[in-house]
């Protein structure tokens, strides 16, 4: 799957939620995440637990050279016996690190809008427009209307995930 993607640091959070309440995006749930990064050949490779819900297998590729808006290829793997493979994956390819996060799912369009807390480096904003049923230039000029609507800076843009931010304090 792909999806057209930007991180940023999220600064007047309260503000964030009242503009994406003006422009009709909905608040799906709000969970706690971890993800345990696992080392990989290529890109990069979590294990997603959320509280009540079944793990998830992550891998994802994209530049790090580019903040966004840029494509990411991930696949996902839904599972019901996370901590298992957590340990096999951990005896098989070892742990890179962990994230935990407090996440805040906003759906707009085809646009996913992550309101994260992250613990260790504090609040964030992702988006994710899914390129289901558009091709990728639809997926970029949605994305840049969100970045638009929610008036963010693309020179606060982020290239790297959360790990990396919390590898290099």
């Amino acid at each position: 799957m792909k999806n057209i993607e930007i991180k940023t640091p999220l600064a007047g959070r309260a503000q964030t939620e009242e503009k994406l309440l003006s422009i009709g995006a909905n608040l799906k749930w709000t969970r706690k995440q971890v993800d345990t990064f696992f080392n990989a050949p290529s890109g990069w490779l979590k294990l997603r637990e959320v509280e009540g819900c079944p793990g998830e297998l992550i891998s994802y590729r994209r530049s790090v050279e580019d903040s966004g808006p840029r494509e990411s290829d991930y696949d996902i793997l839904r599972l019901e016996a996370a901590h298992e493979l957590s340990s096999v994956l951990e005896h098989s390819l070892g742990i890179l690190g962990i994230v935990e996060k407090q996440r805040a799912l906003w759906l707009y369009r085809n646009t996913r809008v992550h309101l994260d807390r992250v613990k260790g480096l504090g609040d964030f904003l992702e988006l994710e427009t899914v390129l289901a049923g558009i091709d990728a230039g639809e997926g970029t000029a949605e994305s840049e209307e969100v970045i638009g609507l929610l008036e963010l800076n693309k020179e606060l843009f982020i290239s790297v995930p959360y790990l990396e931010l919390l590898q290099r304090q």
